[in-house]
């Protein structure tokens, strides 16, 4: 019998991936190695990296060179599908299949995570990202988890 296990690639219809203005302000431009990390919307029609606790618009797919609105960077956002994380090492409880998450505690602006951060969250109100497969360990601090955006 043949083994199935989801993965990131089982995507049908393709990813909401958008481009967009990235960072706080063009002082605090995200970089290629801020590829990954969750994001939120803000203010000025741009996104910035989540804060531990925050719910998750999206992930940063991609960045570029060039500037819009004033010195912000520039870059894509994938606001749905699967994406591939890990559980915060700061996290105490267990993120089984149905867990839902919010944003862990992300590397310093410019500074690459292996995997984005995720811990679990009581009651996400408009960004629901759902454990829906183990990928190694138990679930548990450091291990890697599949989500989905419900």
């Amino acid at each position: 019998m043949t083994d199935f296990a989801f993965t990131p690639l089982a995507n049908d219809p393709h990813a909401d991936v958008i481009s967009a203005a990235l960072g706080v302000d063009a002082n605090n431009k995200l970089a290629d190695n801020d590829i990954g990390k969750p994001v939120k919307l803000a203010g000025n029609d741009n996104y910035v990296v989540c804060a531990k606790g925050d719910e998750i618009a999206g992930f940063v797919t991609s960045t570029e060179a060039s500037t819009v609105n004033d010195g912000f960077s520039f870059g894509s956002v994938q606001r749905n599908k699967r994406v591939q994380v890990q559980v915060d090492s700061a996290e105490a409880g267990t993120a089984v299949v149905g867990t839902l998450v919010a944003a862990g505690t992300s590397a310093a602006l410019g500074t690459k995570d292996v995997w984005p951060q995720v811990e679990i969250i009581a009651a996400p109100v408009k960004h629901l990202w759902e454990v829906i497969s183990i990928i190694s360990g138990s679930g548990l601090a450091g291990d890697l988890v599949l989500i989905e955006k419900i």
